[in-house]
């Protein structure tokens, strides 16, 4: 037998504090609490232990926020992850470094346990911002960073090479302020490097505790089933959205079968998921939806707004918006250990993450994958 029990509870105090002698009300916060009894018990938690999960949305709250374990690890991660590919100022126009380290505190505050960045994302200034922002926080979030891309000039290449990462893991220790990377994921696969090197070098930091998982990033099925040969994979970061499916086929399915977990970035395709393009937008030079994405020009727009409009029409019935339908959608495949969710300011922040205090049903998942399916049918991705 379960039980669970959903209260809202609203802290306000009222008093004379005003110049002019007049009644003010502070509001503190906006609590909801859920009690449930379960003859399994919970993570942490006996059998039939009462569990109660505590999130909020005012002052000096917390977030409710759903986690999931990361792979074989003992590491649970928040559903919902922040990117800060943003932050670094190169690809998605220009970042602001205060604003960026108080998303990541807000972020925290709210729930979030798991930060992905990259030294690539601004030549280490978001892996910079990430530690000056975890100065301030008693609580430190499983932290992911990647390491295997060189930058000479304006070309970027793979290099997955022992003498590199042993370069790239003393950078992004001493810009993260941190003595252990949780996960360190190969950001690209390295065809020039055996990944006998490559992860047996990964093992070695494991060893020596500068290193607690090892992850991968952007490897395919054929690529993923070839390392796990060799090392021990927690999860395989990939872009995974209503708009890019193609892992579904065969990596999803590896993913499965070995316990590695994915995690997804793009899901909300640049933006255009959001549903805030309501015409195709003029992207400056070197923004990186003008070529890391297919979406923004024809003859994918015209299909793509068709199975927007089935997100607004679900995010209009639910008072959400339309971001959260689609970072659900992402999640409701259980493969998927977090969406990777990018935020240039605290106001996008609470938007984005208040998508895991509710699930798609499966009759929204069904009139989903219908429209996409009627807008698809025969198209060349």
């Amino acid at each position: 037998m379960r039980f669970r029990l959903r209260l809202r509870l609203r802290l306000r105090l009222r008093g004379f504090g005003t110049t002019d002698g007049r009644p003010r009300t502070t509001e503190f916060g906006v609590w909801n609490l859920e009690f449930g009894i379960s003859p399994a018990g919970g993570p942490g938690l006996p059998q039939g232990a009462l569990c109660r999960i505590l999130y909020g949305s005012g002052q000096n709250t917390g977030e409710m926020m759903k986690f999931r374990r990361l792979g074989k690890t003992d590491l649970q991660v928040s559903s919902i992850c922040l990117g800060t590919w943003v932050f670094g100022g190169d690809c998605w126009g220009e970042a602001d470094d205060k604003e960026s380290v108080r998303v990541v505190e807000k972020a925290i505050d709210l729930g979030v346990n798991f930060i992905d960045t990259a030294p690539i994302y601004g030549s280490g200034r978001s892996e910079s911002v990430i530690g000056k922002a975890l100065r301030s926080k008693k609580k430190r979030p499983v932290i992911a960073t990647k390491l295997g891309l060189e930058k000479k000039g304006e070309a970027i290449r793979p290099n997955l090479s022992r003498a590199f990462i042993r370069e790239e893991v003393t950078n992004s220790l001493k810009r993260l302020g941190v003595e252990t990377i949780d996960l360190y994921q190969c950001h690209w696969p390295d065809p020039n490097t055996p990944p006998e090197e490559t992860f047996g070098e990964l093992r070695e930091l494991v060893k020596e505790g500068k290193v607690r998982y090892i992850g991968v990033s952007n490897f395919d099925a054929e690529i993923l089933k070839r390392v796990l040969h060799v090392a021990d994979i927690a999860s395989d970061q990939m872009q995974y959205s209503l708009f890019e499916r193609e892992i579904e086929g065969r990596l999803l399915p590896l993913c499965a079968g070995r316990q590695v977990s994915l995690l997804a970035y793009g899901s909300l395709g640049g933006g255009i998921l959001t549903g805030k393009y309501k015409a195709p937008p003029q992207l400056p030079k070197g923004d990186v939806r003008s070529f890391f994405y297919k979406y923004y020009g024809d003859p994918f727009w015209g299909r793509a707004v068709k199975v927007v409009s089935i997100l607004e029409q679900i995010a209009a019935r639910r008072k959400v918006p339309t971001a959260q339908v689609a970072i659900n959608w992402v999640l409701s495949h259980k493969e998927v250990a977090s969406c990777i969710v990018g935020c240039r300011n605290v106001g996008q922040l609470g938007k984005n993450i208040d998508a895991a205090d509710w699930s798609l049903t499966a009759e929204e998942i069904r009139s989903i994958e219908d429209r996409y399916i009627e807008a698809f049918q025969g198209a060349v991705l």
